[in-house]
């Protein structure tokens, strides 16, 4: 198979699979590009990802304001596309 070039600055370009989608992301820019039908699958993942995340179902009683001082401030919740372009 013939090397990828990178049409931003004509580096190397690498494969790369996260969350079931294949995309290219240029070793030299960082530049992320999709082929033919990679959008529609990026959008898939990303309903998929977060329908994962509201399945559960929080039943404890861990809500109370003396909690979350006692534990101190809560991490921010990433996002999908935060995961998936975290090289």
């Amino acid at each position: 198979m013939a090397e990828m070039v990178c049409p931003k600055c004509l580096g190397r370009m690498r494969t790369v699979e996260r969350n079931d989608v294949v995309f290219e992301r240029c070793v030299e820019c960082g530049g992320v590009f999709l082929d033919r039908g990679e959008l529609e699958q990026l959008a898939r993942a990303e309903t998929t990802y977060y329908r994962r995340r509201t399945d559960w179902h929080d039943d404890d009683d861990d809500d109370d304001w003396h909690e979350r001082r006692k534990h101190g401030k809560r991490r921010k919740a990433r996002h999908f596309l935060e995961e998936l372009l975290d090289f």
